[in-house]
């Protein structure tokens, strides 16, 4: 990426702060590298290179020299931030190549995770910043549905005994009261006389699913969906080890019936087929997540049996076809709060005919059942001591507070703005999204998604922006930007520009940018910031009253969803969005909706654990609460403090 031109020095002193605000140093010595178009996902040590790891694979990369950087064949473009090109790269590759993030493989070391796109690539491809990985605690494996081998008595036997009857015998008295579906007997008898009395029984609680032959009682695979608003996450795992197999991710098809869970209330009450228009969408987009997955393990429907799928509480609403719209408006009631378990096939999945589907429990109208999955991924109501504060910031700020003994919820209506909407330049996480900030050796520095030149401002890259600007002086704790001079870094001053007879600070020229456009920050952005912060920090601050304790007295900051995960906790902090905690306080639990998912998937304790959530956790409507409004006001200034 281009940076934009350095300011010729002037006597006036600077500040001894550069404004970098420094990132938590990661302790794993293994990183992910994630292969597109395939969504090929790869564990590796840290210091690998792209070469070195796809050569363990099926991909083919072109190349002379045997990845020795002397023929720069081995293209390919990383579109996560990655650092900048060494000197065979500035030889070999033209400076087009470059700006459009193409890198060659045999140079580039993975020190963290990393997205790339191999093969020919159009220029305008679109590349989105979907979350799909994050912590997941150690389950104790007990899987929603399991196989059993089971060896039968010859059929001579048994005087008649019913096939049923036999697979009860043959597996042992606690199995006496074992039940089976019509589908399945009327499957039964063939199938035993093709497995010739060995064969492999699967289980659903106390209810014989199917019956298959001995060799797959091996292959046991469960399926996880992240109902996303925006994007769509599906999940393979294997129920034996608890594994996950392959990730894929899409974007929500219903988006274009609006971004958000507001619009598409507002599109499902003024049409009439509404309801059925969004479900229709969201089955289908699952179904080809499904294909997708199975096509990695080389996997036919018929071979999974179960699902667990979790979203917000209108998502996972429109999802079943339930009626959303008594969340839409006061008291916010939904339809139903208690997880569902229903057939896959009701829900328009296309898996084995018996396959079961689990749907998370929810707690209210916006306390969903990802909120319900990221307390589990947390582990937060497993402590004993410990007090756990956990926030999914996205246009509904959910936030938890608590551990074993109490766990408090509340939903902050934060605005679009952290999730670059609303914002004058503002994008969602894709190609082509300045996604972080920072100032260093007298010059700005940002990053793209994609490694391209620069379209607008994602959620990420507007919070360390805002932070830069604040710590070096260009805007002020009540959130002006203030005019150019005074007590602020020369370089960022001769930035400030009169925009609409208001200052606006110019974050890229149209030389530096995509399409010929300057992007700027405004006040209005500034503005629609404090706006979003000030809810969360407010709801963080309730819950704290309530709970009776203290910024102190916090023991870990969980961050859940895709801002959680790209945002800088250091920004995070400098903004007010966060409290000032010790950084190594401050954990991110990735994409925590499925991880959660997962572990209710791999361990039937977890779903009676989140359905007992749902109804002891004490949800916050921070609407009745006074206090929250002289909080929000409160907390609508910057901090003044540094945090260095």
């Amino acid at each position: 990426m281009k940076k934009p031109k350095k300011k010729k020095k002037t006597s006036k002193k600077r500040r001894s702060a550069t404004g970098f605000l420094p990132l938590k140093k990661q302790k794993s010595k293994y990183v992910m590298l994630n292969v597109l178009p395939d969504d090929l996902w790869l564990k590796l040590r840290k210091g690998t290179t792209i070469w070195e790891a796809l050569q363990k694979t099926d991909v083919e990369l072109e190349s002379d020299c045997g990845g020795l950087g002397k023929c720069g064949k081995c293209k390919i473009r990383v579109i996560s931030s990655v650092r900048p090109p060494v000197a065979e790269e500035k030889e070999l590759l033209d400076p087009e190549e470059l700006r459009n993030g193409v890198r060659l493989a045999c140079r580039v070391k993975i020190r963290k995770d990393l997205v790339i796109h191999t093969g020919e690539s159009d220029d305008d491809s679109t590349f989105y910043q979907i979350l799909k990985t994050g912590h997941r605690p150690t389950v104790d494996i007990d899987p929603l549905i399991n196989k059993r081998p089971v060896e039968l008595s010859p059929e001579s036997g048994h005087d008649g005994l019913s096939d049923l009857d036999r697979v009860k015998a043959a597996m042992g008295p606690e199995y006496s009261d074992l039940k089976a579906s019509l589908h399945c007997l009327r499957f039964l008898p063939e199938m035993m006389k093709k497995t010739e009395n060995h064969g492999t029984a699967v289980l659903h609680e106390n209810y014989l699913m199917a019956w298959q032959n001995r060799e797959q009682a091996r292959r046991v695979f469960g399926l996880v969906f992240d109902l996303g608003t925006s994007t769509l996450v599906g999940k393979l795992v294997n129920l034996l080890n608890g594994s996950e197999v392959a990730t894929i991710s899409r974007l929500n098809s219903q988006s274009k019936y609006g971004s958000n869970v507001i619009s598409r209330l507002q599109y499902i009450k003024e049409n009439r087929n509404g309801l059925f228009t969004l479900t229709d969408l969201l089955v289908k987009d699952l179904n080809s997540i499904i294909q997708r997955l199975l096509e990695v393990e080389g996997l036919s429907p018929e071979d999974i049996f179960i699902a667990v799928a979790a979203g917000n509480t209108t998502m996972q609403h429109i999802f079943l076809n339930l009626d959303p719209l008594g969340i839409a408006g006061a008291p916010f009631s939904p339809v139903l709060t208690d997880g569902l378990i229903l057939s896959a096939k009701d829900a328009g999945l296309r898996l084995h005919p018996e396959a079961r589907l689990y749907v998370m429990p929810t707690k209210s109208g916006y306390i969903g059942g990802d909120m319900i999955s990221t307390i589990l991924a947390s582990s937060a109501a497993e402590q004993d001591d410990k007090i756990i504060l956990g926030l999914d910031l996205g246009t509904n700020g959910e936030i938890f507070l608590g551990n074993r003994q109490k766990l408090l919820t509340c939903s902050a209506a934060a605005g679009p703005a952290l999730e670059g909407a609303q914002i004058s330049q503002g994008m969602i996480a894709s190609s082509g999204a300045i996604e972080s900030v920072r100032f260093n050796e007298g010059e700005l520095h940002y990053q793209t998604i994609g490694n391209i030149l620069p379209k607008g401002i994602c959620g990420s890259g507007l919070v360390d922006l805002v932070a830069v600007l604040l710590h070096c002086g260009i805007i002020d704790s009540q959130g002006l930007i203030l005019p150019p001079g005074k007590n602020a870094d020369d370089y960022l001053s001769s930035r400030v520009i009169k925009k609409s007879e208001v200052q606006a600070f110019l974050v890229a020229s149209k030389e530096e940018s995509s399409g010929n456009k300057p992007i700027y920050l405004t006040q209005k952005d500034v503005r629609e910031l404090q706006l979003a912060k000030g809810a969360v920090a407010a709801g963080i601050q309730t819950l704290m009253d309530k709970m009776g304790i203290e910024i102190q007295d916090l023991d870990q900051i969980c961050l859940a969803g895709a801002l959680g995960n790209f945002v800088n906790p250091f920004s995070a902090m400098r903004i007010g969005l966060l409290p000032k905690v010790d950084p190594d306080k401050i954990k991110s639990l990735g994409n925590a909706a499925s991880k959660g998912a997962v572990m209710v998937l791999l361990s039937r304790p977890h779903w009676q654990k989140a359905n007992e959530l749902s109804k002891s956790i004490e949800h916050v409507e921070l609407s009745s609460h006074l206090d929250f409004n002289q909080y929000f006001i409160e907390n609508l200034n910057f901090p003044q403090e540094n945090l260095w």
